[in-house]
């Protein structure tokens, strides 16, 4: 069960802080004024500015209980933006998949009607239609 307690409450509050914290690495250390990254504009100056935060995260879970936890919230920010950046279906790729799928067809013709399980009346599959039986 869970438990809201002193230390939960440290841990969720480490991880929200790394994860702003990695976001503020990225945007206002790690890049410039123009836009670029301050390692240069190559596909690998991108995957740096990236992966930063999360280096500096690692060098945090030596720390106290506090830092530890914001260490693995800018890990965790980091590495999932750059899986979400470089991934070709990430998160949002299945958002945009999974929307573009039909899922409320109806058939047209008595030959594209399946065996069971349809019905004019979406709401009843145990009409004649359906292909049941009928005792």
């Amino acid at each position: 069960m869970f438990k809201l307690d002193k230390k939960t409450l440290t841990e969720l509050a480490g991880l929200g802080i790394g994860s702003a914290g990695a976001a503020y690495v990225q945007q206002k250390v790690l890049t410039k004024a123009d836009g670029t990254s301050v390692f240069g504009s190559g596909q690998t100056a991108g995957i740096l500015t990236d992966v930063a935060p999360a280096v500096i995260g690692l060098a945090l879970q030596g720390q106290g209980a506090f830092l530890k936890e914001a260490g693995k919230g800018m890990i965790a920010a980091s590495i999932g933006g750059l899986i979400k950046k470089n991934v070709p279906l990430g998160i949002s790729g299945m958002d945009t998949l999974l929307g573009e799928v039909a899922t409320e067809v109806e058939p047209t013709g008595s030959s594209d009607r399946p065996l069971m399980g349809y019905s004019s009346n979406s709401t009843d599959f145990t009409s004649g239609d359906s292909g049941e039986m009928d005792f």
